[in-house]
């Protein structure tokens, strides 16, 4: 365990399992498939830049916050032209009518917390107070014992907000540090980044990885998303990771991983690629006022023997009940080798639980709540997909229709001005309906546009129009 963790080994939390199962039982409905749409109309945010995994500030009851008067959308960005692992930082926009959003610039401006790190996603929230609270992920590449790793910390940042006029300021952070306590896994609930590189070592990938497989112990630490829980008042990080070495660890198969109802019959024989398999949802308690130190708790969720990557946290309330999402890539499921069908298949997972760490039950039976499908070889035919989204996040608003949640995205192609190129982007935003158990994709909009376009590209005026689905 690392020396700066804190653990509580007491379990209060109800770990569930998206099992071997359910990942078989994937398949693409009219309820959950992404709905095509016009790149067209996607018009870019930033100019020259990319943006990606676009969350909206929410307030801490978990609706989109109203920040003096405006709609704040924050997003990871790169200049266009620079590839992955070339320094991603996060931006903020703002808009006055919740549509239309002005490029604020970076949400940290000159002062990052390390000058060799990338800014990954999180969560942002409206204080009590007025200020802004980012909960993200601070990475940075190493090699770990041989195996390539991108070691992940957590990070917190407190800005004040200030409006002059149409313009809105977030301030340079009046506090700015890794989480104190739980920045970085604690070897016990959840994997470090030497676990894993041990584990490649004993299961090194073998097959090709063009089929679409991507095992590789894949480390994560990512993704903290706030969570106040209505019943008691506390406050929590749910967050991406893997299972570490003293709860629910890789490398073994146990019944409640392949089915809830227990193991098959015939037995079950995992591959290499399955007993590496160890995403999770983690959970941190936040145990100072300012919300900058916690202690960990153990996973809510884990997919053991199924994939190491389940990310985008999201908690939402409804009716009575607490739903959990994450999503995932079929390329980096450990089934795609068994299943060519999962190879470019993304998907949405949903969960419910009576209360905030209770025991979960996958939505729909195999837990998808959206999907979409690239065709051609792995990953290239996702990149050459004008159709494709990803990143999928439900974001509640006050003013929403009864059971029918805005869920927001992002896509590799939007129109540039030059136009549709292949720019990341801030996608379609559908609409899901939840009810109890069961969800299903019931409309779509447009509606995160660049507040300034050019009057030949606002030719078509119906860019938050709503199209609804049977």
């Amino acid at each position: 365990m690392h020396m700066n963790t804190k653990t509580n080994k007491t379990k209060q939390i109800h770990t569930g399992h998206w099992t071997v199962k359910n990942a078989r039982g994937i398949r693409a409905t009219n309820g959950n498939t992404f709905p095509a749409f016009d790149p067209d109309k996607l018009k870019q945010l930033m100019p020259g830049y990319q943006a990606w995994d676009n969350w909206l500030v929410r307030d801490e009851d978990g609706f989109v916050a109203d920040v003096n008067g405006f709609r704040i959308l924050i997003a990871l960005v790169r200049p266009v032209g620079n590839g992955f692992d070339s320094g991603e930082r996060i931006a903020y926009f703002y808009s006055a009518d919740g549509e239309h959003y002005v490029p604020g610039g970076f949400l940290y401006g000159d002062h990052k917390l390390y000058d060799d790190i990338r800014e990954w996603s999180g969560s942002t929230i409206l204080r009590a107070d007025g200020k802004l609270q980012t909960f993200y992920t601070c990475a940075y590449g190493a090699d770990i014992d041989g195996v390539w790793q991108t070691v992940q910390r957590l990070a917190t940042a407190i800005q004040e907000v200030t409006v002059e006029g149409d313009k809105l300021t977030i301030e340079t952070p009046t506090y700015h540090a890794l989480m104190g306590g739980v920045c970085e896994p604690d070897g016990f609930y959840y994997e470090t980044p030497a676990q894993a590189s041990e584990r490649e070592a004993k299961w090194p990938t073998r097959h090709r990885v063009s089929v679409g497989s991507d095992q590789t112990e894949n480390n994560c630490m990512r993704d903290p998303f706030f969570y106040k829980d209505k019943r008691t008042g506390k406050r929590y990080l749910a967050f991406e990771a893997n299972t570490g070495a003293g709860f629910h660890a890789p490398g073994h198969v146990r019944a409640e991983y392949v089915s809830a109802n227990g193991l098959p019959k015939e037995g079950f024989a995992p591959t290499e690629d399955m007993l590496k398999a160890n995403g999770c949802i983690g959970i941190i308690e936040l145990t100072d006022d300012e919300g900058t130190f916690g202690q960990f708790q153990a996973p809510w969720l884990t997919a053991n023997l199924v994939t190491d990557e389940i990310e985008r946290i999201n908690v939402v309330d409804h009716d009575g009940h607490v739903y959990l999402f994450c999503v995932g890539h079929g390329n980096k499921n450990a089934l795609n080798m068994e299943n060519a069908d999962l190879t470019n298949r993304d998907y949405m997972l949903g969960f419910r639980a009576p209360y905030f760490g209770g025991p979960l039950t996958p939505l729909n039976g195999s837990g998808v709540v959206v999907q979409q499908k690239s065709y051609g070889d792995a990953y290239a035919g996702q990149m050459a997909n004008q159709q494709y989204v990803y990143s999928w996040l439900i974001t509640p608003t006050r003013d929403q229709k009864l059971g029918v949640f805005p869920c927001v995205s992002y896509a590799n192609y939007c129109d540039t001005g030059k136009g549709v190129e292949a720019v990341m982007n801030a996608g379609p935003s559908v609409r899901i309906e939840i009810d109890g158990l069961k969800t299903r994709i019931v409309g779509m909009m447009y509606d995160i546009q660049p507040a300034q376009v050019d009057a030949s590209r606002e030719a078509d005026k119906g860019s938050a129009t709503e199209h609804g689905y049977a």
